[in-house]
């Protein structure tokens, strides 16, 4: 029932909302080029192989295995990325409940995760895209390692186990996936237990061979085409920690404020006290806490030394986030109220602290709300995103030949990159549609439709007796009479 509330609370919309122009749109076209020439180690944008987006194509294997099922839709492209999120919270749920031994307790941190933005919004589990995957297996492979340091020996199938976590992790996003081991090595020298990560060969070994599979996919990827490799050192490693990739950047400190004023992650400000928590958790939830935190800050560390600083970099450690919060309330809420094992407080001395804690969840829940239904859908609509529904529009209407004026933008590697009619377009190329793309206006009137969603062009076509088509604003030409009157 738990998982079953988050997926509805994540995922259920009137509408399905279009593709996201970062970077879940470049994916759906990797997977459905995969899926129309076959499975492939090389993922292709254009048909072509695909050196800007250097990932490991398990992620795109798949959503081609989701459309290969459900045929080509958004919520096929995004059923992975969906069932993801939720098997990451139920790992959140069953490591909470072993180390605090309340189901209240894992019941809070899996609300907390679920009701992040950070968590479900763009690059999370609404989109197709690789964060939702890289958390689920990087929480998966922590939660091992949780349990098997904790014996001075650990079993082969634990580590065995891990191993398989962190190769899926590494095939999802590379360094990307190996980050949050950080935490670990930071948990054993908090505890005291640093020497057994060198006492056995036996974690050096997991490590050399959750690491086969990645190697083996660059070597054979660099010799069906060529340039590859040279294409991920710069994307994915020297890259990412010396240069920026991309514009956006942001102070060392970025990060928190993502996280405790922006409202990435659902408690917000009140996350900060999650370390208060040590001060009262005994045993095993003292334990678990500890780790928490040493998972949320080893990951806080990493990425905010990084030159490129994405909001997605910080998503593998809200799980952790999430539980050292349960935690300190499990620890920290009975002494806040008064509530000791040999005396309870009268109701009037529980009237403040009861007032302040109904503060705090308003203040989560209008927060939570405020971000899932309001900021978040905002967000989906950009401009260009209206070609799935122009597309729907006009061929429910007979329109099966049109031209798009779609000059696109600088970005991917290309002058004129348009990620997202290239995936509409893709799509509705299947459908029967015959779909060409123009970047100029042409001087003299062609009879074929002729139609954009470029805010800016819209203008020159509506000076061509141009009408405007579904709900995006996009605009459409030299539509017949009957359905240029029907779409104003």
């Amino acid at each position: 029932m738990l998982v079953l509330a988050c997926a509805a609370f994540m995922f259920v919309d009137r509408h399905v909302p279009p593709l996201i122009l970062w970077d879940e749109s470049r994916l759906a076209v990797n997977a459905l080029e995969m899926h129309q020439r076959g499975w492939s180690l090389v993922t292709t944008y254009g048909f072509e192989p695909d050196h800007w987006n250097t990932k490991p194509p398990l992620m795109i294997w798949l959503m081609n295995a989701s459309v290969s099922v459900f045929g080509p839709s958004e919520l096929a492209l995004r059923f992975p990325a969906m069932l993801a999120a939720l098997a990451t919270i139920a790992i959140v749920f069953v490591f909470t409940r072993r180390v605090s031994h309340s189901t209240w307790t894992a019941v809070l941190a899996a609300l907390l995760l679920a009701g992040s933005v950070g968590f479900y919004g763009e690059h999370g589990a609404r989109t197709a895209d690789y964060d939702a995957l890289l958390c689920f297996f990087t929480t998966a492979y922590l939660t091992v390692f949780y349990f098997a340091v904790h014996r001075r020996r650990p079993g082969m199938r634990h580590l065995l186990l891990a191993g398989v976590l962190v190769a899926g992790a590494t095939m999802t996003k590379t360094t990307a996936g190996l980050v949050p081991g950080v935490g670990v090595a930071l948990y054993l020298a908090v505890s005291g237990r640093l020497h057994r990560a060198y006492t056995t060969p036996r974690y050096f070994m997991l490590l050399l061979l959750a690491l086969l599979p990645l190697v083996a996919f660059y070597l054979a990827r660099e010799r069906l085409a060529p340039g590859y490799l040279e294409a991920v050192w710069h994307n994915d490693f020297s890259g990412r920690f010396r240069d920026k990739l991309v514009r956006q950047g942001g102070p060392p400190w970025y990060y928190v404020q993502l996280l405790f004023r922006d409202g990435l992650f659902s408690a917000g400000p009140l996350a900060l006290l999650a370390p208060l928590g040590l001060a009262g958790a005994k045993g095993q939830t003292r334990q678990g806490l500890v780790f928490a935190l040493c998972c949320f800050f080893g990951q806080l560390a990493v990425v905010s030394i990084t030159a490129t600083r994405l909001i997605q970099y910080i998503l593998p450690a809200l799980p952790w986030l999430a539980i050292a919060c349960a935690l300190t309330v499990k620890a920290r809420l009975p002494r806040f109220l008064g509530y000791s094992a040999l005396q309870r407080p009268s109701w009037s001395k529980l009237i403040l602290p009861l007032a302040l804690v109904t503060v705090a969840i308003v203040n989560i829940g209008v927060r939570t709300a405020v971000m899932r239904y309001d900021l978040l859908l905002g967000r989906a609509y950009y401009p260009q995103a209206g070609y799935g529904a122009l597309f729907t529009s006009l061929r429910e209407r007979g329109v099966g030949r049109l031209a798009v004026l779609e000059p696109g933008f600088a970005g991917g590697g290309v002058t004129n990159y348009q990620p997202q009619f290239d995936y509409y377009a893709l799509l509705w190329r299947t459908r029967g549609m015959t779909i060409s793309r123009i970047e100029k206006l042409p001087l003299q009137r062609s009879p074929m439709v002729t139609a954009s969603c470029n805010p800016d062009l819209g203008g020159a076509l509506r000076a061509r007796g141009a009408y405007t088509v579904g709900s995006f604003g996009c605009v459409a030409t030299n539509l017949p009479v009957s359905l240029a009157r029907s779409t104003e």
